[in-house]
């Protein structure tokens, strides 16, 4: 969809109260229509031009266009029946996917001498995933979750490996950060899987795919769901599958 395609495209342009805007309007998209700009500028303490500013980094002509192509994605999504929770995840992520990047990765993979995933946290898993399948097919394939391990093992990456960096948040505040940052620095071929935000993890990778996801948190403890990231892996795989043809 044109409105997904346009914020895949261009959101890693916005500062961090354009973001916040942008969250908000898309948690809200249904009451959006009913919005003038100035009653959007109000609610972030902010003026007019600071809506427009935003929409036209996004690639929009200003907030009227910005309403309207919102509106179309809003009555696509509606003509999807028994849509659940899952479903929609699995459709937004989707529609974030770029088939270039997807074939160039899989490219990435296969010519590889070595791939080393970085995950923690609930991330390992999708990460182990991929992982493990890669090995089924005979590739030379490591999950990383110790912090130390995972930095010392990036350091030691060559031109022909690839470094895959499974993070939701994709902090820059984080071991998985500082371990892809090590495995560019060694001239290593980079990947990000990570939640779809303009994070500093997608903008040091060479290759990047975004997951649709809800943060959830229990007492201050991460419990986002990685349904998204798990898409991710197994379209990468499946792909994979169909573009080297491997069979019994």
């Amino acid at each position: 969809m044109y409105f997904y395609e346009c914020l895949k495209e261009n959101r890693t342009q916005l500062n961090r109260t354009e973001e916040e805007i942008l969250n908000y309007l898309i948690d809200e998209k249904k009451h959006v229509e009913e919005w003038t700009i100035r009653d959007v500028a109000n609610r972030f303490y902010t003026v007019p031009n600071t809506i427009v500013r935003m929409c036209q980094k996004l690639g929009f002509k200003g907030y009227t266009q910005f309403k309207e192509e919102l509106k179309k994605t809003l009555e696509a999504e509606e003509t999807i029946l028994n849509m659940t929770d899952l479903d929609d995840k699995v459709i937004k992520t989707k529609q974030l996917l770029n088939k270039e990047v997807l074939e160039e990765i899989i490219s990435k993979i296969y010519d590889a001498d070595n791939i080393l995933f970085f995950a923690v946290g609930l991330s390992r898993f999708p990460a182990e995933e991929l992982s493990e399948r890669l090995k089924i097919l005979g590739k030379k394939s490591q999950t990383f979750i110790d912090p130390h391990l995972m930095k010392h093992n990036a350091k030691q990456m060559g031109r022909k490996d690839v470094g895959i960096a499974i993070s939701l948040s994709g902090s820059e505040n984080s071991n998985v950060f500082a371990a892809t940052n090590r495995a560019n620095i060694a001239g290593a071929k980079t990947i990000s899987l990570t939640g779809f935000s303009s994070n500093a993890l997608s903008k040091i990778t060479d290759y990047q795919l975004y997951a649709y996801s809800t943060e959830i948190k229990i007492e201050g403890i991460d419990a986002s769901d990685r349904f998204g990231l798990h898409y991710l892996v197994n379209k990468l795989f499946n792909d994979y599958l169909k573009k080297y043809q491997v069979s019994d």
